[in-house]
């Protein structure tokens, strides 16, 4: 588990994250990256029966990781600056297409959580999705890109323009934020998992993965737990 001071040792942003690959799969095509220190977070489920899923949702995540070395910004800036590093992936990726399409896509969905001090953004395509546990309430902030059938509209590397959707709420004492891939929820409902949430946050994001396996989920599973704690003391004046 990460632990990072966010606020003079008032407020602690604390992380958790789990993945697991699914048992009908070779490979799991999901990725991950959690950098509490920098409020940064994001997952990617890779496009199954497609090209390289696991290729695209990797080379996603690396794109968004290199924001933590990015110097101090806004929090407007930080999310300008993500859309552009998911541009030039979906560019790279779509070009590869475009040169050989007889090899098919490869495509993958991406979902990020950045948090500036009060301020947390979840910056999305795809159907990998974004809970908030607040006052024991579980609340769907994104929206999934897909269509009835369930295929997605919206993707890293599916077309050659990106389609990508934000939305920015303040953050209050207690939330709890759950990022999580579609394989969550193929073993285990919303209340399951609202539930499971207001149990604790210790552990909970491999609680949640088993459950969803336990449920009956093949598909690969990966999810972020992310929650603030502001019950640690502030240092001693000169310390």
């Amino acid at each position: 588990m990460n632990t990072v001071d966010t606020s003079a040792a008032v407020a602690l942003l604390r992380s958790e994250a789990a993945t697991r690959r699914g048992r009908r799969h070779k490979v799991n095509q999901d990725s991950h990256f959690a950098a509490p220190s920098h409020g940064l977070f994001t997952i990617a489920d890779g496009m199954g029966g497609h090209r390289e899923g696991d290729v695209a949702s990797r080379a996603t995540v690396h794109a968004i990781s290199q924001l933590i070395n990015m110097p101090p910004s806004s929090h407007e800036a930080r999310q300008i600056a993500l859309e552009a590093k998911l541009n030039h992936v979906n560019h790279g990726l779509y070009a590869g297409f475009l040169a050989l399409p007889e090899q098919d896509i490869s495509g993958t969905t991406t979902l990020s959580l950045i948090i500036s001090g009060s301020q947390a953004s979840c910056i999305w395509a795809g159907d990998s999705r974004l809970y908030l546990l607040r006052q024991q309430q579980l609340f769907l902030i994104s929206e999934d890109h897909a269509d009835k059938a369930g295929r997605l509209t919206a993707a890293v590397g599916i077309h050659n323009t990106l389609q990508l959707d934000r939305r920015t709420l303040e953050m209050m004492p207690d939330d709890v934020f759950v990022l999580c891939t579609d394989g969550l929820l193929k073993g285990m409902d919303e209340t399951t998992l609202a539930r499971m949430a207001t149990e604790g946050t210790s552990g909970l994001a491999d609680r949640l993965v088993s459950r969803a396996v336990a449920g009956g989920s093949s598909d690969d599973i990966t999810v972020i737990t992310v929650w603030t704690e502001t019950d640690a003391q502030p240092p001693e004046a000169g310390r």
